[in-house]
């Protein structure tokens, strides 16, 4: 089973998308680029747009998967959404960040999963 890095993280914007459909999400779009970046999963809910920033560890060693959600990464992360909203002319919709923690064990299988609501606020 590969191990590279890519690998784990699309493994969990996978298990982020199918938590996220079972709880009535509509996705959007997958890995949209940017010039500053990439939103993992963008999706709709409630009349919501939601940019979702997945993170997912198999080990806590370098700390819990959210604790990689620095300043700097927000900040990345908000130019992304104002990027996309104002390419699909959605200003003034209502929208809001949330983050995904998503923990494997060394099988690759689900541990743990948190989603996070307004993680970064807009």
């Amino acid at each position: 089973m590969p191990r590279t890095r890519q690998h784990i993280g699309k493994l969990g914007e996978k298990i982020a998308e199918t938590f996220l459909i079972s709880r009535g999400f509509l996705i959007l779009d997958r890995n949209f680029s940017t010039p500053f970046g990439e939103i993992d999963l963008i999706a709709e809910q409630n009349g919501y747009i939601v940019f979702l920033e997945v993170k997912t560890r198999i080990s806590e060693r370098f700390g819990p998967p959210l604790s990689s959600i620095t300043r700097t990464k927000q900040r990345h992360i908000l130019k992304n959404c104002q990027f996309y909203l104002k390419r699909f002319g959605l200003y003034g919709r209502p929208c809001r960040i949330d983050a995904i923690a998503v923990s494997l064990d060394t099988r690759r299988e689900l541990r743990a999963l948190k989603h996070v609501k307004n993680a970064i606020e807009l």
